[in-house]
């Protein structure tokens, strides 16, 4: 529970600091707000490793294909990273750069689930061609 309050902490000096320095040089506020996006990553790492491991062990308990939760497991990752970055686009003025890579997290997330969606199809094929 400390972690949480160490990592808001961070951010909030963080967050202060790039607004601080935004007033002076904003080139400067964009990479210390970066950083410490960054760093409140990295800090938050473990934690992730943690839900990771308890999902991984749960999936494994029910029985579910190994390929079908590397892919949720892809797409979330693919979200938050694209969300990430677009905020960070977002924070130093560049709004249409920032659309732009969401519009190419969705493709890439649709890219990732074709397989599944295919797996899907395939099935209902095959249990219409059984009637």
């Amino acid at each position: 529970m400390t972690d949480i309050f160490k990592i808001i902490g961070f951010a909030l000096a963080g967050g202060l600091l790039s607004l601080t320095l935004k007033e002076y040089r904003k080139d400067f506020a964009v990479l210390v707000g970066i950083a410490t996006a960054v760093a409140v990553l990295m800090l938050s790492a473990h934690m992730i490793e943690d839900v990771l491991a308890q999902f991984s062990a749960l999936a494994e308990r029910g029985g579910v294909e190994a390929r079908y939760f590397t892919a949720v497991i892809k797409v979330v990752g693919v979200a938050y990273i694209t969300q990430f970055a677009a905020e960070v686009l977002r924070d130093s003025g560049e709004n249409a750069v920032a659309l732009k890579v969401e519009l190419a997290g969705k493709v890439f997330i649709l890219g990732l689930t074709l397989p599944i969606i295919k797996s899907f199809l395939e099935v209902c094929i095959g249990a219409l061609e059984s009637i």
